[in-house]
């Protein structure tokens, strides 16, 4: 959703809704990525997709902008995925560590909240300064 908001930031707001309405009609996909660093030290792409299908073409349509990224994440068999999905798949992976894929993150907290419910409770990588890993001292 970060590049539909660009994509309406170059025009005026009275125009929005148009742009909405030529995005939802011709609209394909829109693919992003950005690079971070791997456990090796080589760029890795973390990758968003998003396809323009019936719901996210209605949400278009409608301005709803800011539920396009909760559809996406619920679209994983559609063939979409978010910039935090990609994260944790890379994680997960072995590819990056947690420092790299927090820092990253759209949502830091989300991303470590899902990180900290996959390893159990002891979430041994997590920063000890950190331990619910949702940016929080404990007290």
């Amino acid at each position: 959703d970060q590049t539909i908001e660009r994509i309406l930031n170059f025009f005026p707001e009275a125009a929005h809704k148009n742009i909405l309405m030529n995005l939802a009609l011709n609209l394909k996909a829109i693919i992003s990525q950005r690079l971070v660093v791997g456990k090796d030290g080589r760029r890795r792409p973390a990758t968003e997709v998003l396809i323009n299908t019936p719901h996210i073409r209605d949400l278009l349509r409608r301005g709803e902008v800011h539920e396009i990224k909760l559809a996406m994440e619920r679209s994983l068999e559609e063939g979409m995925q978010t910039f935090d999905q990609s994260l944790y798949k890379l994680y997960k992976e072995g590819t990056i560590d947690l420092e790299e894929a927090l820092s990253k993150a759209d949502s830091r907290d989300g991303l470590a909240l899902k990180i900290r419910l996959a390893e159990g409770a002891t979430g041994s990588d997590l920063p000890q300064d950190d331990p619910y890993g949702m940016g929080m001292s404990s007290m």
